[in-house]
């Protein structure tokens, strides 16, 4: 009902009126006449804040095959597979398959987008998540095939993107795996980090977001791929750094821990809340002794490893990854089986020596415990938004509303927070404006705002709140607006649950 004459009374006692948007009864504004005493505590809503997206967990600890020895992942404790053509068929383990995406596919890109949804119906319930393409900053028979262009690879990546989704929703899209380069100091048709052959993987991930910003209007992937082999360099070498030490040199990038300029970039694309997937990762042991005379090593020698080494890298890559990086969601082996793959009969193919299968590094993985991935802070600020409804006579005014900071997420994080307000509203908050929250932790934060000699209209303002946790960052945001009007309405909206 309306009770106009009530509405007057009620202000004139100076009794305030908050508004809140409940977004599950929609499309429903509810007005509720609440004491001062009462607003702390009728602000228990559970309003959805800006949190990391996890697009796959538990982690993913997966390898590329070329047979699909499911029983010996499983024997490992692995989780997933990464195969090269659709399996028609529920696997014991999670699959990503990989697509062919390069740019022949340029010439009918719409007739690409219709392949990959009819792949995506017949693998449906079968395939978890599918990677479109592969190296395609590389121009060589594994990646593009002609010179690289990181803006006809977005388009293709696009297309696939929507096709897919619009067939399995539930289907992770992952980009291609881009090939560590290194920093290539040429230019080419117009593009830096370009020889014609390569291009940087830094600059060829930053031209396909800002291409894949200009074609949809922001990243077509759930995950984002990348490949950081270790090289020579140990699994924890620091990314960038030169050493006169092999297993410390990581010149240009090339160590595992190179992933960490990749999620570098993704952050300062505001894609922060982004996974990344290693869909390809490895060290490479020594061939046969006539192996290294071949042509096809000779670029390779230099990052053979033992076979031990093999193994404590894989390890040690494995355990820092579920450790350090929450931003990681999966990790895939290059590669389980290719050395005892019937049909890899080239002795000296490198492939075979990148294999884990009866060598120490199988038996590593196997009792290497596993993890369900690196521990994040989530924050959850409760309400999620303040909005408050007041006539002109009722100024000057000075409230405070409780705003609940919770870390809902697995590990600690700190905090910081700034108030956002344009003149003449003014926001205040009476507690430090930095701190850190345990798991589960929570805290009050008296929020408070004034208003004085104002005309009818709206007032806004914000507290953001910039979070840190386990080299995550984010940032969340507490609209705040008053509302002047000079009449207001209480309106009683019976609540009634479904039968």
């Amino acid at each position: 009902m309306i009770a106009t004459k009530q509405t007057q009374k009620l202000f004139r006692q100076g009794r305030r009126l908050f508004v809140f948007a409940l977004s599950f009864i929609l499309p429903i504004l509810l007005l509720h006449n609440l004491r001062q005493a009462d607003a702390a505590t009728s602000t228990s809503l559970s309003v959805g804040v800006s949190t990391p997206t996890t697009a796959v967990s538990p982690f993913a600890y997966g390898a590329n095959v070329a047979e699909w020895d499911v029983p010996r992942l499983n024997d490992m404790g692995f989780n997933w597979i990464k195969v090269f053509s659709g399996p028609g068929s529920r696997l014991p383990l999670k699959v990503l398959l990989r697509v062919e995406a390069n740019a022949s596919n340029m010439s009918d890109v719409n007739g690409f987008g219709s392949s990959v949804q009819s792949l995506a119906a017949s693998q449906k319930g079968f395939v978890d998540a599918y990677e479109i393409g592969n190296e395609p900053n590389l121009d060589a028979s594994y990646g593009w095939g002609v010179p690289p262009n990181a803006a006809d690879y977005a388009a293709l990546l696009c297309e696939a993107y929507g096709r897919i989704k619009a067939t399995d929703p539930d289907a992770v899209v992952v980009s291609a795996g881009l090939a560590p380069t290194g920093r290539v100091p040429e230019t080419w048709n117009g593009h830096a980090g370009h020889n014609g052959l390569f291009q940087d993987e830094r600059i060829f991930m930053q031209e396909m977001l800002d291409a894949m910003q200009t074609l949809n209007g922001g990243p077509c992937f759930d995950v984002f791929g990348y490949h950081p082999y270790g090289y020579s360099a140990d699994f924890d070498a620091t990314p960038d750094v030169a050493s006169s030490d092999p297993t410390q040199n990581c010149v240009n990038g090339f160590c595992f821990r190179g992933v960490e300029k990749i999620y570098d970039i993704l952050t300062a694309n505001g894609l922060g809340d982004k996974q990344i997937f290693a869909t390809e990762f490895g060290w490479i042991v020594e061939p046969p002794a006539d192996c290294l005379s071949s042509p096809s090593w000779s670029g390779r020698v230099w990052q053979i490893v033992s076979e031990q080494k093999q193994a404590d890298n894989l390890v040690g890559a494995y355990e820092y990854a579920t450790t350090n990086y929450p931003w990681l969601g999966g990790m895939f082996i290059f590669n389980l089986n290719f050395n005892v793959a019937p049909w890899i009969t080239d002795q000296c193919e490198q492939m075979r020596y990148y294999a884990i299968a009866n060598r120490p590094a199988e038996v590593a993985l196997t009792v290497m415990p596993k993890s369900a991935g690196a521990g994040v802070g989530e924050l959850v600020a409760v309400p999620g938004t303040v909005t408050a409804v007041y006539t002109p006579t009722q100024q000057p005014i000075a409230d405070t509303i409780s705003v609940t900071l919770k870390n809902s997420g697995t590990a600690p994080l700190v905090y910081t927070m700034t108030l956002q307000t344009t003149s003449p509203l003014t926001l205040t908050v009476s507690v430090p404006l930095t701190g850190t929250l345990d798991i589960e932790a929570e805290t009050a934060v008296p929020l408070g705002y004034a208003l004085n000699g104002q005309a009818l209209g709206a007032y806004t303002g914000t507290l953001k709140i910039e979070t840190a946790s386990n080299g995550v960052a984010t940032s969340h945001a507490v609209p705040v607006t008053v509302h002047l009007w000079d009449v207001v309405y209480n309106t009683f909206v019976p609540m009634m649950t479904r039968p």
